[in-house]
């Protein structure tokens, strides 16, 4: 009987064969490298949202403020939010909420809505009284105020990351007159 080339030797200690480790190695890391990678490709999408939504929050404010007349209808502050919303290209802007309004500050240091829209968020009534930071307005003084909402989805749902809601608000002083109103806003 014909003797078979393996059996020629007897067989080698088991810790002495290192073929496979890095197969066995490559195993081992592979799904710690796969959360940190598709971890990190969704955090970078929720901060690339995040800074969308204050670059809309600053247009929206910009588009208003710009207003040279002292004047704007309900119309052209509509225009004005759907054209923030497209600054949040390439996010959906579906899941977008955005108010601009104008706010006054009395001699008693409350803040009051003078005019209010929005655009799939409710907007404030007029003559409301709203809080704001204290450093923000000062008594006398007229801003806008903007805010954008977004309810943030990541794109491919890898883990415990579920929808989160992305918000920020900005005030600004008009640009080119005291004050803007807006007699067919709310």
């Amino acid at each position: 009987m014909p003797r078979l080339p393996f059996l020629r030797r007897p067989a080698a200690p088991v810790t002495g064969d290192r073929r496979g480790v890095a197969v066995v190695e490559f195993a081992l890391i592979l799904p710690v490298m796969l959360l940190l990678y598709f971890g990190g490709v969704q955090l970078q999408d929720a901060i690339a949202c995040d800074r969308k939504v204050s670059i809309a929050t600053r247009a929206l404010a910009d588009l208003i403020g710009q207003n040279q007349s002292g004047t704007i209808s309900a119309k052209e502050v509509l225009d004005s939010l759907n054209a923030a919303t497209q600054v949040l290209v390439p996010f959906a802007s579906d899941p977008s909420k955005l108010r601009i309004s104008a706010i006054a500050s009395d001699d008693h240091g409350r803040i009051i809505v003078q005019w209010s829209q929005g655009l799939r968020m409710t907007p404030y009534r007029r003559g409301q009284q709203i809080t704001a930071p204290t450093s923000t307005i000062t008594p006398g003084t007229y801003v806008l105020l903007a805010e954008v909402d977004y309810a943030y989805s990541p794109p491919v749902r890898f883990g415990n990351i579920g929808p989160l809601t992305l918000g920020d608000q900005l005030f600004m002083v008009p640009r080119n007159t005291d004050k803007i109103d807006c007699p067919d806003c709310q």
